[in-house]
């Protein structure tokens, strides 16, 4: 359901046979099932972001997390590379990434997977959405560190007042985390 809000189902199964996304944003009311593809960009990454299961694979491991969280920058804000890289350090320190100024420069590997995790809710930041699509956030991390980044996803999205859609396995998670619970079984 949350890669076809975005619409990033593979073509042979991306053709919805019913129902709607509606969003309501700066081009007004549209239903994102209805656009052309080409025109999901501005809103995939932009007015809605997502975390996906796991960071290692959601980020480039080419890539520095600076040139990865700069390009979005840029691309959805309409930023000059200097202001980019500024907003992707704030970005870094609001996730409590330490020393942010030289971890940025570092790239995915360099990172623990609590860090990387935080990494990717950065870069879901950069781009100030309206919405984040949060796809398992803590999977595959420690007790421990699921409690901050969970913590750390609600205190960001109230401050900056961005709606999150969780997903999640964890009982305990939602009943910690969500104001709205919607379950689904057996794909209904």
């Amino acid at each position: 359901t949350a890669y076809s809000i975005l619409r990033l189902l593979p073509e042979s199964v991306a053709d919805i046979k019913e129902g709607s996304v509606e969003w309501s944003g700066e081009k007004g009311r549209v239903d994102l099932t209805k656009l052309p593809i080409e025109e999901m960009p501005y809103y995939r990454g932009g007015d809605i972001a997502m975390i996906f299961q796991e960071p290692m694979t959601s980020l480039n491991p080419y890539l520095t997390i600076e040139r990865q969280m700069v390009e979005v920058a840029m691309h959805h804000q309409g930023l000059t590379r200097r202001e980019a890289r500024v907003h992707a350090v704030e970005m870094l320190r609001a996730v409590r990434i330490p020393d942010p100024e030289r971890r940025i420069r570092q790239y995915p590997h360099q990172f623990s997977g609590g860090m990387r995790q935080r990494v990717v809710i950065a870069l879901a930041l950069c781009s100030e959405p309206d919405v984040i699509i949060a796809d398992e956030p803590t999977t595959a991390l420690d007790v421990s560190i699921q409690a901050q980044i969970l913590d750390l996803i609600k205190e960001l999205t109230r401050e900056r007042r961005v709606g999150v859609i969780l997903i999640t396995h964890d009982m305990g998670v939602i009943a910690d985390t969500t104001d709205v619970v919607t379950v689904m079984y057996q794909g209904e």
